[in-house]
Parts: structure tokens; C-alpha cells; sequence
């Protein structure tokens, strides 16, 4: 499986038109071409409020690229654009980047982030998207694997998938998303992760030769209404 990360720009004041563009027509009408949506999702903290975040996943990049250009041509998708963009279009740009799962990656492991949604509230989901300094993502990458995925799980992370980019954007990042039931329950593990004794020994032996990561950004989201993903 490979996965499609979209971001949409949206432009002031049609965030409200998109979304029920997508809930109430897409969504339905890309079931008819084996689209497949993972979640969506738009900023609670971390970005600009104007954005939609979307993930699709695909068996492989030959399927997407048979079946999205169907869709971007079904005159049924036209004449709802055209009948929702009549005062002007609703996005300013769209960023889309494909990216691969990692050997570790639970979404591909079948390993489920929570219960089911039907019992609980939806959870806030956080995307960190961690900019490897040059030539070290391989380290990056192994220390998770390694150590820092089982050090997340013991301190309650919810843990969604890992991924690293194939076509777009930067080769040197990492990308995960985790899930949370407040934001007092994130920063509390967050500290406990970060007080972990093992932790700092590991951290410090893997960056004995300088640091493995430039930069990290993380936007924290909230699941749509009609989102797979809660």
C-alpha cells in the first residue's frame, strides 16, 4: 500500500462549501471508482485554519493513476464543480505527497490505534512531519523502529503509521500521526517520554556524531464529521 498525503489551501470563507462538497457528494462518488480515503481532517492547532487534510491509500501508484484520472472526468464530478465554484473557485493550491510505509508502520500492520469509534469520543490526531538532517533519515528511521515506537507504546501513545515520502515534497523526511483523547493527555506522555532514562541514553548514543533531525512540525487535527479516521 502506498498513500497519498493532500493538502488543500482553501480560500477565505469556503472551507464550510468544501467540506460539504466532500462529505455530501465526493466521498460517496469515489466509492464507485475504489477510492480509497483513510481520513480527513482540518487543523485544531499548528497551522492556518484555512487548510483540509486529506490521506488516500492505493495498492500501488499504477492504481492511482488509473483510477483518479476517471474520476477528475466523470461529468457527474463537473457539474458539481461547477455548480458549487458558480461564485468562485474554493481552493487556492493543492500539495499532495506520496509516500511509502515503514517496515513498522501499524496501519499496515493491521494494529488498530484505539477501539472503535462508535464507543468514544473522536480522538485529536497529531501529524509530525520530522525534517532529517541531511543523510541521516536512514538513522532516523532505525531508532524509531529500533526503540522509540516500543518507548511511545510504553508510555500510552497512540500510534496510527510512519512513513517517508516517494514522490513530492522531501526525500529526507519522516512522517507519523498519532492519536490522542485530549491535549492534556499528549502533553503528559510527552513529558514521560521525554524524562525516560532509556530514552536519553539512546537518543544520546544514535546523535553521538552530531543531531539526527533539523526540524520537526507537528499540526495537531481534528477528524471530520464524515471521516473515515476518528
Amino acid at each position: 500500500m502506498i498513500y497519498e498525503l493532500r493538502k488543500y489551501e482553501v480560500l477565505p470563507g469556503k472551507l464550510p462549501t468544501l467540506l460539504n462538497r466532500f462529505g455530501n457528494f465526493t466521498i460517496h462518488k469515489w466509492a464507485e471508482y475504489g477510492i480509497r480515503p483513510i481520513g480527513f481532517f482540518t487543523p485544531n492547532v499548528g497551522a492556518a485554519s484555512n487548510l483540509l487534510i486529506y490521506i488516500l491509500g492505493w495498492e500501488n501508484a499504477a492504481e492511482r493513476e488509473t483510477k483518479f484520472p476517471k474520476w477528475q472526468a466523470d461529468p457527474e464530478r463537473a457539474r458539481v464543480w461547477e455548480e458549487t465554484e458558480k461564485d468562485g473557485p474554493l481552493i487556492r493550491r493543492v500539495n499532495n505527497l506520496y509516500m511509502q510505509p515503514t517496515a513498522f508502520s501499524q496501519l499496515d500492520q493491521g494494529v488498530a490505534y484505539g477501539p472503535s469509534a462508535d464507543d468514544r469520543k473522536p480522538y485529536l490526531f497529531e501529524l509530525r512531519e520530522y525534517d532529517a538532517m541531511p543523510g541521516k533519515l536512514p538513522s532516523v528511521v532505525r531508532r524509531f523502529g529500533d526503540f522509540t515506537i516500543g518507548c511511545f507504546k510504553e508510555h500510552g501513545f497512540r500510534q496510527v503509521g510512519y512513513w517517508t515520502p516517494f514522490l513530492g515534497g522531501y526525500n529526507n523526511q519522516l512522517i507519523y500521526m498519532l492519536a490522542w483523547e485530549s491535549y492534556e493527555e499528549r502533553n503528559a506522555a510527552f513529558d514521560a517520554f521525554a524524562a525516560n532514562p532509556e530514552r536519553q541514553r539512546v537518543f544520546a548514543e544514535s546523535e553521538k556524531n552530531g543531531p539526527l533531525v533539523e526540524r520537526i512540525v507537528n499540526t495537531m487535527l481534528k477528524p471530520t464529521g464524515f471521516s473515515a479516521m476518528k
